[in-house]
C-alpha cells in the first residue's frame, strides 16, 4: 500500500497487512472524527461533555503525565511501541528530536496523525511489530512501552514471551539509552479493595495470578525484576505513578515515597463498576508506615537504563489551563532542586505571579525568622521556575508525630508557632493562601514556606489562612481527628468553594467519573442486600373487618434469584385486601412487577397505593421504588376490581435493601 501523509506526519504502510486486526469498534470512528475536526485544545471540553470513558482515556491531557516528567531532550530519538490513537505521542514529539511510533491499526494511526499533524518530527509505522522490528534503527535514546508490555503474549507467541520481547527491544537502544515500561501492578491495592482487573474485568484475577489464563498479564515488582535479570538488565529504577499510570497526578520513587495522608485520590473506576471493601487511604497509610508502598502501588513505571535523576513529580491539572502546574524534584549529582513549570503555554502569567509572590512574601516576613523558599532560576522558554530544595520535615509530619504519640502539648506548641507566622505583619498587602502544614519545612535553620502558589496581593484574614490549613490537615475518619479535642477546629472555611473560585474551571476527574456513571458499592451496601434476602414477609389478610394479627402469617414460598425475590401469595375465598410487611426495619423496596396469575397488574395495584392505601408519612415513593424511613414498613393492596377468586396467586417480583 502507498504511504499516507496527514499534515506533516508520514504514515508508513509498507508492513500493513491490509486490514486492522485490532479495533475498539465504533468509538474509533468517533475519535477519528473528533481529531479530524478539532484542535487538541478542544479535547478537554469534548471529554467533559461526552461522559464516556473512551473519550477520557484517549483524549485527556492527564495521559501525557506518564512521560512529560522524563528528561527527554531535542537531541533524543524516541521509539513508541503500541502508540494507539496517540494519547502520549504529542508530548513525546514536544520533548524529543524525533519520534517513531508503531501500531498495528491503521485507523488508530490516522487518529494519532490527525491530532499531531503539526509535528514534523513524527513518523508512524503501521503493521505487526514482528514485521516492522527488523527494519527499526538500533540507536534510540528512549523506547516507550506504555501499557504495552502486558500484551507480549499476543506480540510474540513464544514459550517465554515477556523475556523474548524484552530481548528484542534491547537491541534497539543505544548505549546509555533507556526503556520505559508503564504497567499495572497485579498486586495493586485497588484490586484488593474491590476494583476489577483492568484487562480481564474480573475481580481478583491478577491477585489470583490469572489462573484462568488469557492473552494478557501484569506483574508484581518482584516478578518484573526477575524478568529484567533474565535479559541481563541490572540497571533499572522503579517509579510509582499514582493513582495509576493511565491518569497519574503524582510520580513517586524509592527516593521520595508518599507521606502519610498523601494517597487519598483512590476512587478512580472510570470504566467499570467497583466494590469498596475498605478505606484505601487508611490502608495506604498503614503500608507507608511499614515501608510497603512499593509492593502495593497500583502501577509501576520502570526505567531500564541509567537513572533519570528525578525523585518526584506532581501534576496539578484540575484547574483552568492557565493555572496547570508540573512540579518536579530533580536530584543531579546529589544536589536537589525543585522545578515548577506551566503545563500549557497559557501558564506564563501564573509562573510570573509566583515570582512576584516570592518578592512580596520576602518583604512581609523581612523582620521575622520565617524563611521563604528561594527562587534560583527562571527559564522563560520553558516557562519554569527553579527553587532551592529545602531539606527537613514538613510541619505536617511533625504534627503527625505528636498526634501518634498523644503529645498534646507538643502539638499545641507547633500549632501556635504556625499561627504566629500566619498572623505576622497581617496588614501587609500579600496573603499566602497556600500556607498549609505540608508547605512548611522545618529544620535546624528554622521554618521555610515552600510552594506558595496561591498568593493574593491584598490585605487578608490570617484566620482564613489558618482555617484552610486545618481543613487540609483533617482527613475524614483519620487518626488526625484527635486534634479536635486539642485546638479549636470549628471553622466555616469551604475548601471546595475556594478551589472553585480560584483555580477550578476544568471539571475535576472525580466529577467526570461520576458523570461517566460507573457504580461504587461499599461493603455495608452489599451486606445489607444479603441480609435483605433473608427478610421475613408477614402477610395480613382482610376479609372485610380490617387487618388483624390472627389473620396473618409469614410467607414461606419465596423464590430468590440474584438480588431479587419472587413472592407468591395465595388468594383465599372472600379476601378483600392484602397487607405485605417486608421486615421490621427501615427499607428500600423495589417493585419490578406484580402478576395476578400470569396477568400484569403492576400499575393497577401501585396506582391504588399512590392514592392513599399506604401511610405516606413513613414512605417516599418514586417510580416503583419505595423508601420506608421508619420501622414497620408495609404495603396495602386493595383487590377490589381485580375479580380475584380462591386459588389465584398474586406474585410480586421485587428487591429490598435495609437502609439507615
Amino acid at each position: 500500500m502507498e504511504n499516507l501523509k496527514i499534515g506533516k506526519v508520514n504514515i508508513d504502510l509498507s508492513k500493513y497487512p491490509g486490514e486492522d486486526f485490532y479495533s475498539e469498534g465504533e468509538i474509533e470512528d468517533r475519535l477519528l472524527k473528533v481529531c479530524e475536526e478539532n484542535d487538541p485544545s478542544e479535547f478537554r471540553k469534548i471529554v467533559e461533555e461526552n461522559h464516556d470513558w473512551s473519550y477520557l482515556y484517549h483524549l485527556s491531557k492527564e495521559r501525557q503525565n506518564i512521560v512529560s516528567w522524563l528528561p527527554i531532550t531535542k537531541e533524543d530519538r524516541v521509539l513508541e511501541i503500541g502508540a494507539g490513537p496517540g494519547a502520549i505521542t504529542g508530548e513525546l514529539c514536544k520533548l524529543a528530536g524525533s519520534v517513531d511510533s508503531v501500531d498495528l491499526s491503521l485507523k488508530r494511526s490516522k487518529i494519532n496523525a490527525n491530532r499531531n499533524k503539526d509535528y514534523d518530527n513524527l513518523s508512524i509505522k503501521v503493521g505487526n511489530f514482528n514485521d516492522i522490528e527488523p527494519e527499526l534503527d538500533n540507536k534510540y535514546d528512549w523506547i516507550m512501552l506504555i501499557g504495552v508490555f502486558e500484551y507480549a503474549i499476543s506480540y510474540m507467541g513464544t514459550d517465554d514471551p515477556f523475556v523474548d520481547f524484552l530481548n528484542i527491544i534491547k537491541k534497539h537502544v543505544k548505549e546509555g539509552g533507556r526503556i520505559v515500561i508503564a504497567i499495572e501492578n497485579r498486586l495493586g491495592l485497588k484490586y484488593f479493595a474491590g476494583c476489577k482487573e483492568d484487562h480481564t474485568c474480573n475481580f481478583f484475577d491478577g491477585i489470583e495470578n490469572y489462573t484462568n489464563g488469557g492473552q494478557v498479564r501484569t506483574f508484581s515488582r518482584n516478578e518484573l525484576e526477575n524478568i529484567f535479570k533474565k535479559v541481563d538488565i541490572t540497571d533499572y529504577h522503579f517509579y510509582y505513578p499514582y493513582p495509576d499510570y493511565k491518569l497519574p497526578n503524582t510520580i513517586f520513587s524509592d527516593k521520595r515515597l508518599p507521606f502519610i495522608g498523601e494517597c487519598k485520590d483512590n476512587m478512580r473506576n472510570f470504566d467499570q463498576d467497583r466494590l469498596v471493601l475498605f478505606d484505601e487511604t487508611k490502608a495506604y497509610d498503614s503500608f507507608i508506615s511499614d515501608g510497603l508502598f512499593p509492593v502495593f502501588s497500583n502501577s509501576f513505571e520502570a526505567i531500564l537504563g541509567p537513572d533519570v535523576n528525578v525523585d518526584y513529580a506532581k501534576y496539578s491539572m484540575e484547574r483552568d489551563d492557565a493555572l496547570c502546574i508540573k512540579t518536579v524534584i530533580l536530584n543531579d549529582s546529589d544536589v536537589k532542586k525543585v522545578v515548577k513549570s506551566a503545563v500549557y503555554i497559557t501558564g506564563k502569567e501564573h509562573i510570573e505571579t509566583m515570582r512576584k509572590a516570592s518578592d512580596e512574601l520576602n518583604v512581609r516576613y523581612e523582620d521575622s525568622d520565617l524563611n521563604i523558599n528561594k527562587i534560583i532560576g527562571y527559564d522563560e522558554t520553558s516557562q519554569s521556575l527553579t527553587f532551592e530544595y529545602v531539606e527537613g520535615k514538613t510541619l505536617e509530619e511533625l504534627l503527625d508525630e505528636c498526634v501518634k504519640n498523644n503529645d498534646e502539648e507538643g502539638f499545641k506548641k507547633l500549632f501556635e508557632k504556625y499561627r504566629s507566622y500566619a498572623c505576622y505583619n497581617e496588614d501587609y498587602p500579600v496573603v499566602n493562601d497556600d500556607f498549609i502544614f505540608s508547605n512548611i519545612i522545618v529544620n535546624e535553620k528554622g521554618w521555610t514556606a515552600i510552594d506558595y502558589e496561591w498568593v493574593r496581593f491584598e490585605k487578608g484574614s490570617a484566620k482564613d489562612v489558618v482555617n484552610r490549613a486545618i481543613n487540609n490537615y483533617l482527613l475524614p475518619n483519620n487518626f488526625r481527628n484527635k486534634i479536635k479535642d486539642w485546638i479549636d477546629t470549628e471553622n466555616d472555611f469551604d475548601e471546595e468553594l475556594f478551589r472553585k473560585d480560584i483555580v477550578n474551571k476544568n471539571l475535576p476527574l472525580p466529577t467526570i467519573r461520576h458523570n461517566i456513571g460507573k457504580g461504587v458499592y461499599d461493603l455495608k451496601y452489599l451486606t445489607d442486600r444479603v441480609a435483605a434476602l433473608d427478610m421475613k414477609f408477614q402477610i395480613y389478610e382482610d376479609f372485610g373487618e380490617g387487618f388483624k394479627e390472627e389473620n396473618s402469617y409469614y410467607l414461606v414460598d419465596i423464590k430468590k434469584y440474584g438480588p431479587n425475590m419472587l413472592l407468591s401469595i395465595p388468594i383465599k375465598d372472600g379476601i378483600k385486601s392484602l397487607r405485605v410487611d417486608p421486615g421490621d426495619k427501615p427499607v428500600r423496596f423495589y417493585v419490578n412487577q406484580i402478576l395476578l396469575n400470569d396477568k400484569d397488574v403492576t400499575q393497577s395495584l401501585l396506582g391504588l397505593l399512590k392514592n392513599g392505601c399506604m401511610d405516606i408519612r413513613s414512605c417516599v415513593q418514586k417510580d416503583n421504588v419505595f423508601t420506608f424511613k421508619k420501622e414497620d414498613p408495609h404495603f396495602k393492596f386493595s383487590l377490589k376490581g381485580l375479580q380475584v377468586k380462591a386459588g389465584d396467586v398474586l406474585k410480586i417480583d421485587c428487591r429490598a435493601e435495609y437502609i439507615y
